[in-house]
């Protein structure tokens, strides 16, 4: 890492990145297909939501109809699951990653300007920032609803870096997704991959300019890099 440039602009995924929701949405859109009166165990829905996660609505709706079938109410259960979300967050706050706050702080103090793009619509993604007292820390936001192509396709991601003014090669993607990892790569970035509830393929991982295993390790790499 001696001739290692630090990243002018850092571009965080949000769920399963920042807030730790994964866990929250698979159980809200596994009880939605229960209550539509699909007999499927939780073991074998988490199989299909691990095929969704990065992905933006309109591709959750297909992976959700050719895996439940053409009769599951999407829209009934996207509802659902986001209430299920919304309704933890009232009550036990929003549930940041650890090592987060901790990240910001450094990049801060390093001058390096932060953003999000993540495959949330953006309204949702405004929401969900705001309630997790984080929307002020970060540059922009870009939504899945505000780009044509989802992840793994890079388009979130240079729309966010153009918007941010900064060539793709000076950015750097925070991602816990196998979609978002291949976007970042694909998008000409470099890609710190922390796992979550998807366990990255070998090629997922060679994409990766690093694979950490949570943000604190994140911030004890942009310290050691800092010193170089």
């Amino acid at each position: 890492m001696k001739n290692f440039k630090l990243p002018e602009l850092v571009i965080f995924d949000m769920d399963g990145t920042m807030l730790d929701t994964e866990p929250l949405a698979l159980e809200g859109w596994h009880i939605s297909a229960q209550n539509q009166g699909i007999d499927i165990t939780f073991e074998a829905f988490a199989k299909i939501f691990e095929k969704v996660v990065g992905r933006n609505q309109t591709h959750c709706r297909q992976i959700m109809l050719d895996n439940l079938g053409a009769d599951f109410d999407f829209e009934a259960g996207y509802n659902f699951y986001l209430s299920h979300i919304d309704a933890h967050f009232e009550k036990h706050g929003a549930p940041l990653k650890s090592g987060l706050l901790p990240l910001l702080d450094k990049l801060e103090e390093m001058n390096i300007k932060k953003c999000v793009a993540t495959s949330t619509a953006k309204e949702r993604a405004t929401h969900k920032l705001a309630k997790s007292d984080l929307i002020h820390r970060f540059e922009i936001i870009v939504g899945g609803d505000e780009v044509a192509h989802s992840k793994p396709d890079p388009e979130i991601f240079l729309k966010a870096a153009k918007a941010c003014n900064t060539l793709p090669k000076n950015c750097l993607v925070i991602e816990d997704s196998i979609a978002g990892t291949e976007g970042g790569f694909y998008a000409g970035m470099r890609v710190i991959l922390i796992p979550d509830t998807q366990q990255p393929s070998v090629q997922t991982r060679r994409m990766a300019w690093a694979v950490c295993s949570s943000l604190d390790e994140v911030t004890s790499l942009f310290r050691s890099l800092q010193t170089l």
